[in-house]
Parts: C-alpha cells; sequence; structure tokens
C-alpha cells in the first residue's frame, strides 16, 4: 500500500506483499481506458482516470478485491458456525 506524504507518495513498509501473486495491465477498450489485474483465480477490471497513479489505482482494485473476499468468508464461517448450534 502507498499513502501520500509531503507531496511524495512513499511506500508502506509494514504492507503485505499482495501484488506477488497478480498482474497489472492498462486496457484501452469499449472506448474507455480500463485498469485489469488477473490473479488468484479471478480477473477484475476498474477504469482508470486520466489523472490517476497507476499504482494507487492498483491498491485500491485489490483492496476492493480483498474486502469482498473477506466479507464473503465471515459470512460463510457465521453460517457455519450457527449450523453447528441448531443441531
Amino acid at each position: 500500500m502507498f499513502f501520500k506524504g509531503f507531496d511524495t507518495y512513499k511506500s508502506n513498509p509494514f504492507s503485505i506483499y499482495w501484488k506477488k501473486n497478480w498482474t497489472f495491465q492498462i486496457v484501452h477498450m469499449e472506448g474507455g481506458v480500463y485498469l485489469e489485474a488477473k490473479g488468484l483465480g479471478v480477473s477484475l477490471r476498474a477504469p482508470f482516470l486520466p489523472n490517476d497513479n497507476p499504482l494507487l489505482a492498483a491498491d485500491r482494485l485489490i483492496f476492493r478485491e480483498e474486502k469482498n473476499r473477506r466479507s464473503l468468508y465471515n459470512s460463510w464461517k457465521l453460517r457455519i458456525s450457527n449450523r453447528k448450534l441448531h443441531y
């Protein structure tokens, strides 16, 4: 992950290597420019704005996917624990 400090982007030394299993590319299709990420069995795509930083856009894209996966896992785990309580 990156954060902005004093008009420069600095790398977070405590970040997890989330980019390790992902590949990124900027593609032009359907009349727009998109950032495309492939990895871990999925393909993600998000609009890429003209004034956007590629590293921050990739970070946001993967972070959104990570939040979605974590939410799905937690709901599955809650459903399993509720099932065990009712039996």
